[in-house]
């Protein structure tokens, strides 16, 4: 089209036409900030998402629960419930459970459709402090595997539930969690302070040449806790967490 028979086209477009163009671009810029913001103060999940919800006071800091006032759960299991619970989660499902577990964590359970807290005697297999580059910042990672007592047997054994329990601290350090000691998770309602350690990721893993479990877990009260040696640390969740972050963290 020659320069000439353009400017003819654009001369012979009435105002009307401009008019539409000019509603539909602002319309369609609507639509696409709109879906852009709905996206992003969705899903607390997505790392840039959670931080902007945090800053901009969407979604509330990471709660200080009493032992009175944490959240009820769907469930209580010990390590035998806990396979039997989770190991049927594969591939899409697993996702999708991951993020609902997650996202429940990160809005202090306003939805509690999976909460499970676990109970049962685990050895420690390692601990280690928590880095700036770990899902929370402060504190101190435990991995253990499950035992359990067998009825041939009143010595218990290892069992393929493993968990990797992040305890948010600022006094707490890998010697408070020796390697070998038995971790004790109780949810009794008699103790002054259960641990009311919640499942944020499960991880199939394998053990021995067979399925087993990798549960991320962590515990949601503020309390005194008394470790495996008897000592007593001041779990102090963080105002936030690193979304992002590997899961599980070992």
């Amino acid at each position: 089209m020659a320069k000439q028979d353009l400017e003819d086209f654009v001369k012979r477009r009435p105002p009307m036409f401009w008019w539409i163009l000019a509603n539909v671009l602002a319309i369609t810029f609507a639509i696409g900030s709109w879906v852009v913001c709905l996206n992003l103060f969705r899903d607390p999940t997505h790392p840039k998402s959670y931080q902007l919800m945090l800053k901009v006071g969407r979604l509330a800091p990471l709660e200080h629960f009493k032992a009175t006032s944490a959240p009820r759960p769907k469930k209580t299991a010990g390590p035998l419930a806990l396979e039997a619970q989770f190991q049927k989660f594969q591939s899409d499902d697993l996702k999708a459970l991951n993020r609902e577990l997650l996202e429940s964590y990160l809005t202090n359970y306003k939805k509690t459709t999976f909460l499970t807290y676990v109970q049962g005697d685990f050895k420690i297999i390692e601990s280690r402090a928590l880095t700036a580059e770990d899902f929370l910042p402060q504190g101190v990672i435990v991995k253990a595997q499950a035992l359990v007592t067998s009825k041939k047997t009143s010595d218990p054994i290892p069992y393929p539930v493993f968990i990797q329990c992040l305890y948010p601290s600022e006094n707490a350090s890998p010697d408070h969690f020796p390697a070998g000691n038995t971790l004790k998770i109780v949810q009794r309602s008699s103790q002054k302070t259960p641990n009311c350690a919640a499942v944020i990721h499960v991880q199939p893993v394998e053990y021995d040449g067979d399925d087993a479990l990798n549960l991320t877990l962590i515990p949601l009260c503020a309390v005194d806790y008394i470790t495996p040696r008897g000592e007593t640390i001041k779990i102090s969740p963080p105002k936030g967490a690193l979304v992002g972050a590997p899961l599980p963290a070992y």
